[in-house]
């Protein structure tokens, strides 16, 4: 069974049949999280303060959002942007966005397929700038989004906060419905480190907002 497999048959169940059955994360002593699976369709009205500061930052040109889910954000964007295309490496995540919202969603891994276009804002929400791996697949990954970025536009990412460490990796497993996942790892980066990386590829942030365990953050052509 896959790292994500798990988390994507979830949420289709969620959406297709209404289906409550925990899904976990589990690390390697088996202490688990149950996530909660209703933020990924909630209505505008139960967005958090973080999410609404992000949402003031979008203008209105081309945006990509990476490994959108369920493209839960959709009417709230829909009103703010021109152009948005909604993209996921699952097909089960992108038929729940196009199933609910039957717009410009598709199946598509930012790491390996080719994209011919640039963009005005790029997102990535929830830790999706270090959720998978190590630092040289972040490394990649900003290199790969700092490519498809318009000359003077942003990328705007939640991303959990590491404060101790350069990093922290965890290595951790998904339980759904009976079964368990193969061994995957999620990365949390120092925002100071993260700075580091971005300056390499002539980019750097600036923190929009936070709390206690997130930040929303800006990131622009240096």
């Amino acid at each position: 069974m896959q790292s994500m497999d798990l988390f994507w048959e979830a949420l289709y169940d969620y959406h297709k049949w209404n289906q409550k059955t925990p899904f976990c994360l589990i690390d390697k002593n088996w202490d688990k999280w149950e996530q909660d699976l209703s933020k990924y369709f909630r209505d505008d009205d139960w967005f958090d303060t973080i999410e609404k500061i992000l949402f003031d930052n979008v203008v209105w040109n081309n945006l990509l959002d990476i490994w959108c889910a369920t493209a839960y954000y959709f009417p709230i964007l829909e009103k703010k942007v021109k152009n948005i295309e909604w993209i996921d490496i699952s097909s089960k995540a992108i038929q729940v966005a196009h199933e609910k919202w039957h717009k410009n969603t598709k199946v598509l891994d930012i790491m390996n397929d080719n994209i011919n276009k640039k963009y005005d804002i790029i997102t990535l929400l929830w830790n999706n700038l270090s959720i998978w791996w190590d630092i040289d697949w972040t490394n990649r990954l900003i290199s790969k989004l700092k490519d498809l970025l318009e000359d003077n536009w942003k990328i705007l990412s939640i991303f959990k906060k590491e404060e101790d460490d350069d990093y922290f990796i965890w290595e951790l497993k998904s339980k759904y419905d009976k079964k368990v996942s193969e061994p995957f790892k999620w990365i949390r980066i120092n925002l100071k480190h993260l700075e580091n990386l971005l300056n390499k590829q002539s980019l750097t942030h600036r923190v929009l907002s936070e709390n206690d365990y997130w930040s929303c953050l800006e990131i622009r052509h240096l």
